[in-house]
């Protein structure tokens, strides 16, 4: 396993930048853009030329909108920011409402923790993503 040797603090600019990505998922995720979301998952290719080249996305919006059932609500709340240099996690909580047709609405929280990398450009990207439910399940 790697260890990554924090050399120097994210700037204000790059917390700046990584807290205006977040904050703008609520939105995305209601208007149900799921190409937009998707976007900033995956590296632009030639973005980063030390890396290995970028995958494609290759599901389309259509793809993926049958994956998710109507959305009444969402909210992202960014709770813990760290990382140094390229290298950075955020930590955060969410609520969602989902209501799927003919179905009584069914609502949870959870938690998600985000491991973003910066670009050569300066954007960051999310390198990996877990989320996971803070509902217990029936007894």
């Amino acid at each position: 396993m790697r260890e990554l040797a924090f050399r120097r603090a994210l700037s204000q600019a790059d917390v700046e930048a990584i807290r205006a990505l977040a904050a703008k998922d609520s939105a995305i995720v209601m208007s149900r853009n799921w190409d937009v979301l998707a976007a900033e998952y995956y590296s632009r290719r030639g973005t980063d030329a030390s890396e290995p080249a970028c995958r494609a996305r290759t599901r389309s919006d259509s793809q993926l909108a049958w994956q998710f059932p109507p959305i009444s609500s969402f909210s992202f709340h960014l709770d813990d920011l760290l990382g140094a240099g390229s290298v950075a996690y955020l930590r955060g909580t969410y609520t969602i409402t989902v209501a799927p047709p003919g179905v009584k609405a069914v609502s949870d929280t959870g938690k998600e923790l985000v491991v973003l990398r910066k670009q050569n450009d300066g954007y960051w990207l999310r390198r990996a993503d877990a989320w996971n439910t803070s509902f217990a399940g029936s007894k």
